[in-house]
């Protein structure tokens, strides 16, 4: 496969401390769901050091601190290894200010360098938003770099003026020590109805122009150890995006051996929407999917409607060749490490409380 990816992400289970309504991998505390076992999880890492442009060890879930110390132990793994890390939690284990820290301390020792945390509406009906403050600070106190998503759909009731106004937390989100960035919450296997307003709908869909960051640039292997070329919420939804199974193969061999594939190149030149517009030229019969906030959810119905392949394969683009050139141009230049420190200095930008602030105004429905 073309590709050089810069992070891989592990899904270490998707066993979780929570049950959120509208959950990607409809994870739930019941020890039944898939888990890679510990030791496997190790061998990922290793393996992952033959492709050279790896950069970054993503440990998420489900909820990667289920792990307990053995997650310690894998993010040395991940530091002896030459690369770096970061995890993905709820927050659930930083029940005070120190209890928070004294979980870090050991995993920052090991070589950690990136916590990321979440909350809203579905989360905090299992894990309190203090913890994930708690989290949070604790981290940044201890030279991480942190990022806080929030929950957003137009059903939205979680008081994100009590979380941001909190005058101990406030300091940090000033700083820019903890960074704090809205994200639409998808639909799934939920409940309740999710919505979202016409004008944050617009909002999404113009920040999406740039294609995807995540499709052939993250790999992410699932707890039923399958290698996917992409970590999209969507990932276990859209077969095309798996591309083999670990037990059977290194990620080395795996990742060599998967065929090219126009359409995630174009997914990530230019966005799920720019394939969705192209084949509706070729046959008007395909909706439009207006409805959809999220990029993952764009892909969802891509991929799951199969009038849009047909129709990309009766009629390539024209500028199918230009649009491979670009990408093996991009290929060709290296990853640096400051392109992490570049794309967390412009989040630190974009991602200020007045604008997370005014497009939750823009998304939110008031009761």
């Amino acid at each position: 496969m073309l590709a050089s990816p810069h992070t891989l992400s592990i899904i270490t289970t998707h066993r979780c401390t929570a049950a959120c309504d509208h959950c990607c991998f409809d994870c739930t505390p019941d020890r039944s769901h898939p888990s890679i076992p510990v030791k496997n999880i190790h061998r990922y890492v290793e393996q992952a050091t033959e492709i050279k442009s790896f950069k970054l060890v993503v440990l998420t879930g489900g909820e990667c601190f289920l792990l307990g110390r053995d997650l310690d132990d894998v993010v040395s793994t991940i530091t002896r290894n030459g690369l770096k890390s970061r995890f993905v939690s709820n927050g659930y284990w930083a029940t005070s200010p120190k209890v928070a820290r004294r979980r870090l301390e050991s995993l920052v020792s090991r070589g950690l360098g990136e916590a990321n945390l979440s909350t809203g509406d579905a989360h905090m009906a299992y894990v309190k938003p203090e913890y994930v403050k708690y989290g949070a600070m604790a981290a940044a106190d201890l030279g991480l770099t942190v990022f806080i998503m929030l929950e957003l759909h137009s059903q939205s009731r979680f008081d994100f003026e009590a979380f941001v106004g909190d005058p101990v937390f406030r300091p940090y989100l000033e700083s820019k020590k903890v960074i704090i960035q809205n994200s639409p919450w998808m639909r799934f296997n939920g409940e309740k109805q999710l919505t979202y307003t016409r004008e944050y709908v617009q909002e999404m869909s113009n920040g999406r122009v740039g294609g995807c960051s995540t499709v052939l640039k993250v790999i992410a292997i699932t707890p039923t150890e399958s290698v996917v070329s992409c970590c999209g919420l969507t990932l276990e939804q859209i077969e095309e995006l798996h591309l083999g199974s670990l037990k059977e193969k290194t990620l080395g061999e795996i990742l060599r051996g998967a065929p090219d594939d126009f359409i995630k190149v174009w997914i990530h030149l230019q966005g799920p929407d720019a394939v969705l517009r192209y084949a509706r030229r070729i046959d008007p019969s395909i909706p439009q999917y207006d409805d959809t906030a999220h990029i993952c959810e764009v892909c969802r119905c891509m991929y799951h409607d199969a009038r849009v392949v047909a129709a990309v394969m009766k009629s390539p683009p024209p500028f199918m060749g230009d649009l491979m050139r670009q990408y093996v141009m991009n290929l060709a230049q290296p990853i640096a490490e400051t392109q992490f420190e570049t794309s967390t200095a412009a989040y630190k930008e974009v991602c200020s409380v007045n604008k997370m602030r005014k497009m939750r105004a823009t998304a939110a429905i008031p009761v």
